[in-house]
């Protein structure tokens, strides 16, 4: 079965019945189209994020949303109130009236390092009206079976799409602080476990997820009326990219990270993701390490 079967709309009108629904059509397109809200396509699911969180999922008949974030308001007051008026409080009645006050809390919930992928998704997304190219995101958070029994699945970042040279490029993200880039006493580095397992995942399949991606792109550009070219080639070597540091950090990862890394995996630098321009991306696929 191909991998996005689900979602194709030659025999099924899941992707149509989605377009039609108000949800979509007034709230979720429109923000796909600036930036704030990023889609992904699952197996039988279609995944829509806000600020690196999932904001809700459709499976081809409703939407559904983690409860953390649906505490949504009618006539919402702002700052402290009476128990009087929390007893008057109502609950919005479905996803679209609730839209604004939803995407509020999820703001509370905003991690590093998927917010940093938030700020890519948000100013370079394949989807988004004002990308220029020639390198945009094309999916988030691909899941993958793991290939061994440690663990069910591996999960990759970020995917981004050269639509000139048309290959696919795979990313690990992690912000400055996080423990899993620095060396230990061995002068180890658990991402580099990491990276590893996700080569031998791009090695083992690259023929399926070849074929996957160019069923996404399709299903993709029907559902949000863009024309995307056509997938040809994968990198089968993973990237690291280095995200959330400021000048003198970048000293410590020149002096300290990088050669610990030992050139073992290609490593990437944007010390705040929310500056990097078009040519940043296109830098990354011409000179990772900076």
């Amino acid at each position: 079965m191909a991998r996005y079967e689900f979602w194709d709309p030659s025999n099924s009108d899941r992707l149509q019945a989605l377009k039609d629904n108000s949800l979509f059509r007034n709230r979720l397109l429109p923000d796909i189209k600036q930036g704030d809200v990023f889609p992904a396509m699952r197996k039988r699911k279609i995944d829509f994020y806000f600020r690196g969180r999932k904001l809700c999922s459709f499976d081809g008949g409703e939407f559904r949303a983690n409860i953390a974030y649906l505490a949504a308001f009618e006539d919402r007051p702002k700052g402290e109130i009476k128990e009087e008026e929390f007893r008057n409080l109502r609950v919005c009645s479905s996803f679209e009236s609730g839209y604004p006050q939803i995407k509020k809390n999820i703001e509370l919930h905003e991690q590093p390092e998927s917010g940093g992928v938030f700020s890519l998704c948000r100013a370079h997304s394949l989807f988004n009206d004002s990308y220029s190219g020639p390198v945009g995101v094309l999916d988030v958070e691909l899941s993958i079976e793991a290939l061994d029994n440690t663990r069910s699945q591996d999960r990759i970042d970020l995917v981004l799409f050269h639509g000139e040279q048309k290959e696919l490029r795979f990313f690990e993200v992690k912000t400055f602080r996080n423990k899993e880039i620095w060396p230990n006493e061995d002068n180890d580095v658990d991402v580099d476990r990491q990276i590893g397992r996700y080569r031998d995942q791009l090695t083992k399949r690259k023929s399926e997820l070849l074929e996957g991606y160019q069923e996404y792109v399709s299903r993709m550009s029907f559902l949000l009326d863009v024309a995307l070219p056509t997938p040809g080639s994968l990198d089968l070597e993973p990237d690291l990219l280095l995200i959330d540091f400021d000048g003198e950090q970048q000293k410590t990862i020149n002096e300290i990270l990088l050669p610990a890394f030992k050139n073992r995996f290609r490593c990437c630098l944007i010390g705040d993701p929310k500056r990097a321009t078009a040519a940043t991306l296109e830098k990354w696929w011409k000179n990772r390490a900076t």
